[in-house]
């Protein structure tokens, strides 16, 4: 008798969308990744030091703004994973881990909806979905461990009982110990508390009541238990207070355009209104309520996007592949789309889940490894962008030696800690580290508000490092005792001098170096900085 022929082993679902970002988010927006802000070259030298000195930064040494002050390094976790694969395999594979760790979130996500039998097709979807209204975030930051962790955590929250507590522990131990993220991870534990308690209150007396009151309490043992594991970090209950207290700095919330509301003029705006349309719509034609703890997800999440759109990649993660599972009844009785639902369910229900995802991760490592380049062709950026960052500025001032007090441009602190560490900074995207006061100060100078002189004069400033179309060096080559020491077309090194009068050639100097465009400068929103 003739044994059946074996089937081909094919890629699950899982592997399909780890394949698809995992190689697109390194290729294809790698410069994105690492040219977006100076954030991931602070990132990079704080971990750089931490890994030099075999111990935490305890105190400010890269700034004389607030040299000596102490320092919490509360990212320190996935600033030395960043920094060791900067040592390993550059900024190339410094993409790659970025790129890996998205494509492991979006992988899980799918997974996680088919888990809990939703459709392949419409796992798919949503997975991709989610992808796209996360682009704009797509940075290699702390944050993206956040974004992996919250799929975990809502596996394990939307998991039937009996549910056990102690994969919390571990799990909000390592969080609390990467990214600021695990205060969410909190609110997310509490949200299905309270929603179960709601269910129970609207079951009624019986056996129904009783199920979702023990699921209520045994989720207060989670919230718990995740809590006092965030307690495991080196700065203690310290990281607790550092955490929330940043969301009590008004003015700097106010500046950074992450936490201020989407912009629906804007095409990532408009992905996000046309999502939340969907979402809305679904809902409207379900004839069932979700259940409580799911719409408070829904409704906290939706809430939270508006307020600030950083949290609109939450929004992905959560509320809209729980939204799709609650649909998914009514997504399976559409008349279109029936051919393409049996095919993905077919097809895409693998023998081998997670095979195909390690042999690519492997791969892209690899790339990592050699520097993002094949055979002499570079196919993963591996340098920082000097049409963004004021390489040239930065190398003539190195090559000479200066010191002394700079102002420097927001956006550029990070990689300036990073690429001229000698120059210690005024500011950088560690606001939560130099508080409102200082960053107050940085907005009064930028801006050219009243008062701004004084600040230049009271940190003894004698070199600014800006953009030569900002309004700041148009205004200083007309102040008297300044002058131009370095100028190219992304950035004027501006000196002040002991000349008693406005320096003409120095203005001529600033215009023909700065590119015909209207100076920049002020409260717009491309001049607000970035977390």
């Amino acid at each position: 008798m003739t044994a059946p022929p074996r089937s081909r082993p094919k890629p699950s679902l899982f592997d399909i969308v780890f394949l698809i970002w995992a190689v697109v988010v390194p290729i294809g927006f790698s410069s994105r990744l690492i040219n977006s802000d100076g954030d991931l070259a602070r990132h990079l030298r704080l971990g750089e030091l931490m890994l030099d000195q075999q111990a935490l930064l305890r105190q400010d040494v890269f700034s004389h703004t607030a040299a000596g002050k102490p320092f919490l390094a509360f990212e320190w976790g996935s600033e030395v994973v960043y920094a060791a694969a900067e040592r390993v395999g550059g900024l190339a594979l410094v993409s790659v881990l970025a790129g890996l760790l998205l494509a492991l979130t979006f992988a899980l996500l799918a997974r996680f909806m088919v888990r809990r039998g939703g459709d392949p097709l419409l796992a798919y979807l949503v997975s991709m979905a989610a992808a796209v209204l996360s682009a704009g975030h797509w940075l290699a930051r702390p944050h993206l461990f956040t974004l992996l962790l919250v799929v975990v955590l809502l596996e394990l929250l939307d998991r039937e009982p009996p549910r056990p507590v102690w994969p919390y522990v571990p799990l909000f131990v390592l969080w609390a110990n990467l990214h600021g993220g695990f205060s969410y991870g909190l609110i997310l534990i509490g949200a299905f508390m309270v929603g179960e308690l709601l269910e129970a209150r609207a079951a009624g007396p019986g056996p129904d009541r009783a199920r979702w009151l023990g699921s209520s309490r045994q989720r207060a043992l989670a919230l718990g238990a995740a809590l006092l594991s965030t307690l495991a970090n080196p700065h203690g209950i310290g990281l607790l207070v550092h955490v929330g207290g940043f969301f009590g700095q008004a003015s700097i919330l106010h500046q950074t355009t992450e936490f201020q509301s989407p912009d629906f003029h804007t095409i990532n705006g408009k992905l996000f209104l046309l999502v939340l349309v969907a979402v809305i719509g679904a809902l409207a034609l379900s004839r069932r309520r979700p259940n409580w703890p799911w719409l408070l997800v829904m409704l906290g999440n939706t809430a939270m996007a508006l307020i600030s759109q950083r949290n609109i990649e939450l929004f992905a993660l959560t509320a809209l592949p729980l939204t799709a599972l609650h649909v998914d009844r009514e997504w399976r009785a559409l008349p279109v789309l029936g051919r393409a639902r049996a095919v993905f369910q077919r097809e895409y229900q693998g023998t081998h889940s997670g095979l195909g995802a390690a042999v690519v991760a492997l791969l892209l490592v690899g790339l990592g490894l050699v520097h993002g380049r094949v055979a002499g062709v570079p196919l993963v950026e591996d340098r920082f962008d000097p049409h963004v960052f004021p390489v040239a500025a930065a190398d003539s001032g190195r090559a000479a030696r200066l010191s002394g007090p700079i102002f420097n441009q927001f956006t550029w602190g990070g990689w300036l800690l990073h690429e001229w560490p000698e120059m210690p900074v005024f500011i950088d995207g560690g606001t939560d580290h130099y508080g409102e006061k200082l960053f107050n100060q940085y907005i009064q100078v930028w801006n050219l508000d009243p008062g701004w002189r004084d600040v230049l004069a009271k940190w003894r400033i004698r070199w600014v490092l800006v953009d030569p179309r900002s309004r700041l060096a148009y205004q200083l080559v007309r102040e008297p005792g300044w002058g131009v020491w370095y100028c190219d077309s992304v950035a004027a090194m501006l000196e002040q001098r002991a000349d008693s009068a406005p320096n003409r050639i120095a203005r001529n100097q600033l215009y023909h170096c700065a590119a015909p465009k209207p100076p920049v400068g002020g409260a717009g929103p491309q001049d607000r900085p970035s977390e």
